[in-house]
């Protein structure tokens, strides 16, 4: 049950997009005697808009994306056995977007119950199993308001104006641009472009998980589908050191009629 439930908080904190347990990354930025070759990788490295303006070229481009103004997205949510727990059946997800900054989300894990928040624009809310609808605050508030931006693909360097390339790493199979944004906070979010395709391709993101501390979570990207023009990504891995998880989307939908009472609080 407590996985289960720790698993639920990191699904609210961020969704698109920890340490990585069997994930690695190898920094060849530096690479080469007092650091020559490294001087000559970061001088040959593209800069935070010639990355941010290929990873908005990649997902369809503005145009396409500015063409979307609703989007609903379900499927499941798979929770991996750990090593001090088996694998937990798979549950449910589903996620209502509205433009400009709208958001609601519902979490169904068995014999965890029913987990809904969002976020109306100007105030976010949750449901307590316990005493009903509640109002969010702090770091909660924070991260939900942001993931409700709807086009934050195209609007990256406004929401973290201290950006920067720190260099090249190995995500995956491939390479990736790794680029830096100063969160309020004093810590830093980094996301992961695929230096081919252009794609975002893993995002690390601190946070702080109550009896573990500050640590750092992980998500990634894959499985990129069009959808009206638009390119998403089906599968979200996160991994984390209170458990992992896998997002498995079966079903994206863009400018469906989505009402704005789905993201008002709920009546006690």
């Amino acid at each position: 049950m407590r996985r289960a439930l720790s698993i639920l908080a990191l699904l609210l904190i961020a969704e698109a997009p920890s340490v990585a347990r069997g994930a690695r990354s190898e920094d060849v930025s530096n690479a080469g005697p007092a650091g020559q070759q490294g001087q000559a990788a970061s001088a040959s490295l593209p800069t935070v808009d010639q990355v941010l303006d290929k990873y908005v070229q990649a997902i369809g481009g503005k145009d396409a994306l500015d063409k979307v103004t609703t989007r609903v997205m379900k499927g499941s949510i798979e929770l991996p056995a750990t090593g001090d727990a088996g694998s937990i059946a798979p549950g449910t997800i589903e996620i209502y977007m509205k433009a400009p900054n709208k958001r609601m989300l519902t979490v169904n894990i068995p014999g965890s119950g029913t987990d809904r928040r969002g976020y109306n624009g100007k105030a976010g809310w949750y449901v307590d199993p316990d005493e009903g609808p509640k109002d969010l605050s702090g770091a909660d508030l924070d991260a939900l308001k942001g993931e409700a931006e709807f086009y934050r693909e195209t609007k990256l360097k406004e929401l973290h104006p201290k950006m920067a390339v720190e260099g090249r790493t190995r995500v995956g199979s491939g390479e990736a641009y790794v680029v830096s944004a100063a969160l309020a906070d004093g810590n830093s979010e980094k996301f992961y472009f695929d230096a081919q395709s252009g794609l975002l391709v893993r995002d690390d993101l601190p946070v702080e998980i109550p009896d573990e501390g500050k640590t750092t979570q992980q998500s990634i990207f894959e499985d990129y589908k069009d959808v009206d023009g638009v390119k998403l990504p089906f599968t979200i891995r996160r991994l984390r050191p209170d458990g992992d998880s896998i997002i498995k989307l079966s079903e994206i939908k863009n400018n469906v009629l989505v009402d704005d009472n789905k993201f008002e609080k709920p009546p006690k």
